[in-house]
């Protein structure tokens, strides 16, 4: 299924599973790619459409990367968390450089398996689609395992909180006691 369609605030959601740099005309769209396989044109670039994300869920893209840098390390194209909900994290993963126009990005969720082939690797999504990208299956792999380790160390992160008390049930955190 594929509808063109100019959206100039579509926002990365638990349901994206690819962001595609697409060429028409010599200008960078965006195919967008859901969970269910469902895909529409954006008139904007996949890095973009990151950034306006990140800045709607409450951060900006410098805060995602510098938690990315701070979780696994300095290194070149690390995946980001977008946002997340109630401990589900929304991470995506660059290919290539995150603000180049080309830049293709995949949920972590969205990735079932990937083996090489021509020019590059295919990586065969949940639901069955498969996209060519221009890298190799050794940087999908270390792309992955990057995610993998964002995606721990949030969790983490989310159980401390919960286990130290600093998220609790519905109550409220302070009541005052009436009848006492």
């Amino acid at each position: 299924m594929f509808n063109k369609k100019d959206e100039k605030s579509f926002l990365v959601s638990f349901d994206t599973a690819v962001l595609q740099p697409i060429v028409i005309n010599n200008k960078v769209f965006t195919k967008a790619i859901s969970y269910s396989g469902e895909s529409k044109i954006i008139g904007k670039k996949p890095y973009d459409i990151v950034r306006y994300s990140c800045s709607y869920y409450g951060s900006t893209f410098q805060q995602s990367t510098k938690l990315s840098k701070e979780a696994i390390g300095n290194y070149l194209k690390l995946p980001i968390l977008i946002a997340h909900d109630f401990g589900s994290p929304c991470i995506l993963i660059p290919i290539l450089s995150p603000k180049s126009d080309l830049n293709t990005w995949f949920s972590l969720g969205a990735i079932e398996s990937f083996y090489p082939s021509e020019g590059g690797c295919t990586i065969v999504l949940a639901n069955g689609q498969m996209i060519q990208v221009p890298s190799s299956p050794n940087t999908i792999s270390r792309q992955v395992g990057f995610a993998n380790l964002l995606n721990m160390h949030f969790l983490k992160r989310m159980s401390h909180l919960v286990n130290k008390g600093f998220i609790t049930s519905r109550n409220p955190l302070f009541q005052k006691d009436l009848f006492g």
